[in-house]
């Protein structure tokens, strides 16, 4: 059962996780709090069980709602477990939300409890960086949060690129349930194929098929581990795009495949460098920034690319 903190004495933020002591996390949140002038604010961890319980969540929300000074919390690690969508725990849930299956960050404001998930404006900043409008294909690898977010960005017209045709591949029956429940209904942009494969050498065929100029993004890190997303046989669109979102560049099996034929097949290579700072900003903005200026914002940007060098 979770033990939920005494009466916070000034304005607080929450870390809710499995884990305590983010030393990570707590960092960005001093340069939030710094670069957007959001006042002074106590940074407290919330601990959790692996399983978040449907009374412990509870529990944690109306301490969320009851207390004055509690400004909201981040959900790390358990995001699936804070949507609550049977109950009037939140005032607002936003549609990201739901389109995701998760609440990232929860804000607080004086008789409001706003659910967000901050994943999902990140990947339509990042898309948009990443793929021309002409992108004639895109192929996702992976179904976990992440991977759900680029579908959703890209099909729901979200972002400036237009792909035709959109897969969707994993080993993970369960996330791939996720889009076909959440996003599947919501395509307004192109086709959205779900492709369940049995190992990540399947992902080489589905490579082979695609047109020049198409991208790959491989959001498969948790899913795969130390694996490679895609074998040995990988041959990649011409003229393509092959992104790691998740991982630098020098720890990715899929940019290690993609770098031998980058000279031959004229490929753009990009690891999850750009990815990794649009959800530090999402995530952070979404918690102290509604009354930020643009200036500060752009402050925020900067001193989380100078922490992150």
């Amino acid at each position: 059962m979770v033990t939920i903190p005494t009466s916070p004495k000034g304005p607080t933020v929450y870390v809710v996780g499995q884990r305590s002591g983010d030393a990570l996390l707590r960092s960005l949140i001093e340069i939030a709090l710094k670069s957007l002038k959001a006042g002074s604010c106590t940074i407290e961890d919330l601990q959790t069980a692996p399983d978040v319980s449907a009374a412990d969540r509870s529990a944690i929300l109306e301490f969320l709602q009851d207390e004055y000074n509690a400004r909201g919390a981040f959900i790390a690690g358990q995001a699936s477990q804070f949507l609550d969508e049977a109950s009037d725990a939140y005032d607002e849930i936003d549609g990201s939300c739901l389109l995701l299956g998760e609440v990232g960050v929860v804000v607080r404001r004086p008789g409001n409890l706003r659910a967000a998930a901050p994943r999902l404006g990140a990947a339509t900043v990042t898309i948009d960086q990443l793929l021309p409008k002409d992108t004639p294909e895109l192929l996702i690898l992976g179904a976990g949060p992440d991977a759900r977010a680029v579908a959703a960005a890209i099909t729901m017209g979200a972002c400036n690129a237009r792909p035709q045709k959109v897969t969707i591949a994993s080993t993970d029956a369960k996330g791939l349930a996720d889009v076909r429940q959440r996003i599947a209904d919501q395509v307004n942009q192109g086709e959205l194929e779900i492709r369940h494969v049995e190992s990540p050498t399947e992902h080489d065929r589905l490579l082979a098929l695609m047109p020049p100029r198409s991208a790959v993004i491989d959001a498969s890190q948790s899913e795969y581990g130390a694996n490679a997303a895609v074998g040995s046989a990988a041959l990649f669109p011409t003229q393509g795009i092959v992104c790691d979102l998740l991982s630098p560049a020098g720890k990715s099996r899929i940019l290690a495949e993609a770098v031998q034929q980058r000279s031959s097949s004229d490929l753009t290579i990009h690891d999850g460098r750009i990815y990794t700072l649009e959800r530090r900003v999402a995530i952070l903005q979404t918690m102290f920034g509604d009354e930020a200026t643009d200036a500060q914002l752009g402050a925020l940007r900067k001193a989380i690319e100078k922490f992150d060098a």
